[in-house]
């Protein structure tokens, strides 16, 4: 095992630690459970075991791009195209989401818990050399504030191929309200020329494996 998935697979155990530190008084073991997780119940599913991540995840609302958008935030020109990602994760679709230059796409807000860890997506790069895709979590505070944090760049080719795990670093700050917090995920495009399509963008809930 890499030390790169050894970490990955302790982080939760940290997080969880941290968590319990940063919760008002001792409780039973079902307040604790409810405290690191109080999200809604989640379908989950395994989309990248064939790449050796048998993660379960679950879908951001709209994410497979081929019902309703509502929620989404769309601006810049991004919009949906024909042609989904080919490896059929969700079942065989028809369309993604283009994000051409200048362009962004945001979630609808997302429930996620102390203990949701990482955020997976499948891309395409259809820019040149300097076209990059920056994906930010904009975390919802109490107070109301946004406060944008970037979860990385996508510095892939032209072929459709699953991103790699984006990790929800503010996942630990749900434990201040209840457990949980509401973020989004935005993409948008970086670089000169930049241009890319989207497809699958999903969340992992509790690492459970």
């Amino acid at each position: 095992m890499t030390t790169k998935r050894m970490l990955r697979r302790a982080m939760p155990g940290v997080l969880a630690a941290l968590a319990l530190a940063a919760l008002p008084g001792a409780a039973s073991a079902d307040g604790l459970s409810s405290a690191l997780d109080s999200c809604p119940t989640r379908t989950v599913e395994r989309p990248f075991a064939r790449w050796l991540d048998n993660t379960n995840y679950t879908l951001v609302p709209g994410g497979t791009f081929e019902g309703s958008l509502a929620g989404w935030t769309l601006t810049g020109g991004a919009k949906l195209v024909s042609g989904s990602e080919p490896f059929e994760v969700n079942g065989r679709g028809k369309l993604a989401l283009s994000l051409p230059p200048g362009s962004s796409a945001t979630t609808p807000p997302v429930c996620v818990a102390v203990l949701d860890a990482t955020m997976r997506y499948f891309a395409a790069n259809d820019g040149g050399l300097t076209s990059l895709l920056r994906v930010d979590m904009l975390y919802r505070a109490p107070s109301g504030a946004v406060l944008p944090l970037p979860l990385g760049l996508n510095l892939a080719g032209r072929s459709w191929a699953p991103s790699l795990p984006g990790v929800v670093g503010a996942n630990l700050l749900g434990a201040l309200n209840g457990g949980q917090a509401s973020v989004q995920f935005r993409f948008s495009t970086a670089g000169l020329g930049a241009k890319w399509r989207i497809d699958d963008v999903y969340v992992d809930p509790r690492m459970v494996r």
